[in-house]
C-alpha cells in the first residue's frame, strides 16, 4: 500500500514524526511518501515570500500540497499532521482518502497561545477565513486522529465534525527503550528531572523557585532545556542544553531519575510526559491542555496549579518524606505508560485508520 505523509516538524512533534516513520518502517506492506516541513528551515525560495515567511499555517499547508500533488493520484492513502498541513489540500483529500491528526485544534491553540508567544488575530474577517479553511479541511478528510479527548471535544463543539468521524490516538512511546527496572531508594536526596525545550512556557521557574523552598539536600535537580543561563545559581541543580530527543543519554537521565517535575505553563499533551510514565516516573504537573486525561492525582501523580511554587514545594517535600508513596506511584505510572502509550499499539492504529479510510 502507498500512504503519504505529511508531517510538521516543531516542538514535540518532530519526536511524533520519528516515532512515526519507525513504525511504519516496522509496518510491512508500506510504501511511504514523506513531505516533512520543519517550522524553521524549509526549502524554496517561496518560502521566503511576503506573508508566507511570517505564517507558519501558510508555509506548512503549502509545503505540504507542494509536496504531495504530484504523487497524490498514486496514493492508497494520506496522512496530514498536523491540521496546518491540511490548509490547502481539500482538493488533494478528496482525490485521496485522508487522515488528519492534531494534538490540539486552532482555537484551542489561541487559547493557550501567549506561552507560545502566538499573538491571535483581532481582524473578525481574517480569523472566520482561518476557521473556515479548517472547517473545509476538517471535512474533506475521510476521518479525523485527535491525540486526547480534550482536542476531540474542540473538534465536535467549535467545528461541527460528527463524534464518530474522530478516534482519539496518543503518540506512541517506544515501550521496549523506555521501560525501566526501576527502585525507589529510601535515603537519600530525591532526584528530580524536568525536560522542557521552553523553560518558561514548560513551568522552569516556576520549578526553581520551588526548588529553593526545598531544604538542604532534600533533593536534586537535572534540567534538560534549549534555554541558556537558568539554574546556574543554585547548588545542587545540573542543567544539560546537549541532550537530543529519543537519545542513549536521555533516557539515562529518565532511568536514574525518581520523579519527573513538569509544571507546565502551557501545553497540549507533551510526549515527555509521556515517556516519563513509560519509564516508570511519576509526575508532578498541573492541569494544563489534556495532561489530566496523562496523569492522574493520586494515582500517577499529582496535579499542582500553574505558577505555584508553594504547592509545587509542598507536593515535593510530600514524595520525598513517603518513598513507599513514591514506589506505588511508580509502578501505576509504568503500567499507564505501557498500556495508553505504546508505540507499538498506537502506531498501528494510526497506520490502520490511514488505511482504512482509503
Amino acid at each position: 500500500m502507498r500512504l503519504g505523509f505529511a508531517l510538521e516538524y516543531s516542538l514535540g512533534h518532530t519526536t511524533h514524526a520519528q516515532n512515526l516513520k519507525r513504525a511504519v518502517t516496522r509496518h510491512l506492506g508500506i510504501t511511504p511518501t514523506y513531505v516533512d516541513l520543519p517550522y524553521d528551515g524549509m526549502a524554496g525560495a517561496w518560502t521566503r515570500l511576503p506573508g508566507v515567511r511570517s505564517n507558519w499555517s501558510v508555509r506548512a499547508s503549502l509545503g505540504a500540497w507542494l509536496g504531495l500533488r504530484r504523487s497524490v493520484k498514486h496514493l492508497d492513502g494520506a496522512l496530514y499532521h498536523t491540521q496546518v498541513t491540511s490548509l490547502f489540500a481539500a482538493g488533494l483529500m478528496r482525490q485521496t482518502p485522508s487522515v488528519v491528526s492534531l494534538d490540539a485544534t486552532p482555537l484551542q491553540y489561541d487559547a493557550l497561545g501567549a506561552f507560545y508567544g502566538h499573538v491571535p488575530s483581532t481582524n473578525a474577517r481574517l480569523e472566520a477565513v482561518k476557521k473556515r479553511l479548517n472547517r473545509r479541511a476538517f471535512g474533506a478528510a475521510k476521518h479525523l486522529v485527535a491525540w486526547s479527548e480534550w482536542a476531540k471535544a474542540s473538534l465536535v463543539a467549535d467545528y461541527g465534525v460528527a463524534p464518530e468521524k474522530v478516534s482519539v490516538i496518543p503518540p506512541g512511546i517506544d515501550t521496549d527503550r523506555w521501560r525501566c527496572e526501576r527502585s525507589v531508594r529510601s535515603g537519600g536526596p530525591l532526584k528530580l528531572l524536568f525536560v522542557g525545550g521552553d523553560f518558561s512556557r514548560k513551568g522552569g521557574e516556576t520549578l526553581l523557585n520551588a526548588f529553593r523552598c526545598l531544604p538542604p539536600g532534600l533533593a536534586q535537580l537535572t534540567i534538560v532545556t534549549k534555554t541558556p543561563n537558568v539554574g546556574h545559581d543554585l547548588p545542587h541543580v545540573i542543567v544539560r542544553h546537549d541532550v537530543q530527543p529519543n537519545s542513549e543519554a536521555l533516557l539515562r537521565l529518565y532511568a536514574d531519575a525518581d520523579l519527573f517535575v513538569f509544571p507546565t505553563r502551557g501545553d497540549c499533551l507533551p510526549l515527555a510526559v509521556m515517556e516519563a510514565l513509560t519509564s516508570g516516573l511519576p509526575v508532578i504537573t498541573t492541569a494544563v491542555g489534556a495532561l489530566p486525561e496523562a496523569v492522574t492525582q493520586g494515582e500517577t501523580g499529582w496535579i499542582v496549579p500553574p505558577d505555584d511554587p508553594a504547592a509545587l514545594a509542598e507536593a515535593l517535600r510530600g514524595l520525598a518524606a513517603d518513598r513507599t508513596e513514591l514506589s506505588r506511584l511508580s509502578v501505576q505510572a509504568a503500567a499507564v505508560g505501557a498500556g495508553r502509550f505504546s508505540a507499538e499499539v498506537n502506531y498501528r492504529r494510526l497506520i490502520e485508520a490511514v488505511q482504512g479510510h482509503r
